[in-house]
């Protein structure tokens, strides 16, 4: 399971809350298990919602399109209550007095065809819920609602037009509270199942950017070297997302012969990511290169030293600059440190604000971070050192395996 169903409850006795009702995908995923086929292609508005009561004798609910009854038994869910809806069939109502949907009756079945375990479990699901469609996803939401018995309660949300559409249903009675932060506070402690989604993202996401800088020669563009990283990334089962080097991109349009570069990479396997950054140089690094380089290695030397239960964001983060800067490094900045999971910055984050601008996090066993430092001099060229571990009780644990080295192509 995905979800840290204790932390939940921990999490809404404290903001006295009676559960959670997910509508954005990476929330309905991690309530549920569920990755709905529509969030793939994205563009469809409240295709899905997850119910998550606080108290787990009350039962869960997701709520997904008619036509994705039967993948359920393909994909799973832990949660115990399905409501599907399809199109509103006229002045119909379900037992629980909810506007109805059109019957779903899916895909035929050959008739005397020797059906194996997983179809006959599609048939058997569409059998048994294809009858108790909801009119609309709103309607689906309402039903789930009141099988918890949430009719009247405080519920955060993700979704700040959900108490609109409750009420044109007829559920005026309960509280919606916008609070994404929330789920963000939830995810930052990660389950078992996680850290091990996250261990297979980082290791085929460093594969990949490993790959990419292996394959730089003069004069190949940027595009071509992320085209190699994405190939690799699929191979292994992921997802690339980007390969970058920097927001201006490469300053010559093209890999120079000499030239400091910087590859950071982010991917995704089962929708969690992967993020790790090196540096390289196609020819022979400069005396200056091998020095800046070694100073950030010093920093994340440092870093380790940090990266344990009850540090701060912003402690590690000036320790780790300093101690570039100490290395003869003086342009160096700050890392970043940040939560990786669902999000590339799985931490609560303001609305509106400058990417990255967020809480100082304490550091807690079980959360995955990383510290991002990359270094961008115009005129000379970029380098970076940036790697993914789990905090455990007294100190942490890299994700992937790759050294710190320089990559010298030539």
């Amino acid at each position: 399971m995905l979800l840290n169903r204790s932390r939940a409850k921990d999490i809404l006795e404290r903001e006295k809350l009676d559960g959670l009702i997910a509508q954005l995908p990476i929330n309905v995923y991690y309530l549920s298990d569920y990755w709905g086929l529509f969030n793939t292609t994205g563009g469809y508005d409240a295709a899905y919602f997850a119910l998550l009561p606080r108290d787990e004798q009350q039962p869960a609910g997701l709520v997904l399109p008619a036509l994705e009854v039967r993948r359920i038994e393909t994909k799973s869910t832990w949660m115990p209550n399905i409501f599907g809806y399809s199109s509103p069939e006229a002045d119909t109502v379900l037992r629980d007095g909810t506007a109805k949907g059109l019957d779903y009756r899916g895909w035929p079945s050959r008739e005397g065809a020797q059906l194996g375990d997983l179809e006959r479990r599609w048939v058997d699901i569409v059998a048994r819920l294809g009858s108790a469609m909801s009119a609309n996803a709103f309607w689906a939401l309402v039903s789930a609602i009141k099988a918890a018995g949430l009719e009247t309660a405080r519920m955060a949300t993700d979704e700040p037009r959900l108490a609109g559409w409750l009420a044109a249903c007829g559920l005026d009675r309960i509280s919606c509270h916008y609070r994404v932060d929330l789920f963000n506070e939830l995810r930052l402690i990660k389950t078992p199942d996680e850290i091990d989604l996250l261990k297979k993202a980082a290791r085929c996401n460093e594969t990949a950017l490993l790959a990419a800088t292996d394959a730089m020669v003069e004069h190949i563009t940027w595009k071509e070297l992320e085209n190699v990283y994405m190939i690799s990334m699929a191979g292994q089962g992921g997802r690339g997302v980007y390969l970058n080097c920097g927001v201006g991109e490469l300053p010559g349009g093209h890999i120079r012969r000499d030239e400091p570069v910087m590859f950071d990479a982010l991917g995704q396997f089962e929708h969690y990511h992967g993020d790790f950054g090196r540096c390289a140089v196609l020819g022979e690094p400069t005396t200056e290169h091998r020095q800046r380089h070694r100073a950030i290695c010093t920093g994340w030397e440092v870093a380790q030293e940090y990266l344990k239960p009850g540090i701060r964001y912003s402690e590690l983060s000036a320790a780790v600059g300093k101690a570039v800067r100490r290395e003869g490094f003086s342009g160096f900045r700050y890392p970043v440190v940040h939560s990786l999971g669902l999000e590339h910055t799985d931490d609560p984050k303001p609305a509106g604000v400058q990417p990255q601008d967020k809480p100082d996090q304490v550091l807690q066993k079980d959360m995955v971070v990383n510290v991002d430092m990359p270094h961008t001099e115009i005129g000379w060229g970029s380098v970076h050192m940036e790697d993914t571990v789990v905090i455990t009780n007294n100190g942490c644990q890299r994700l992937a395996s790759a050294d710190s080295s320089l990559r010298i192509i030539d």
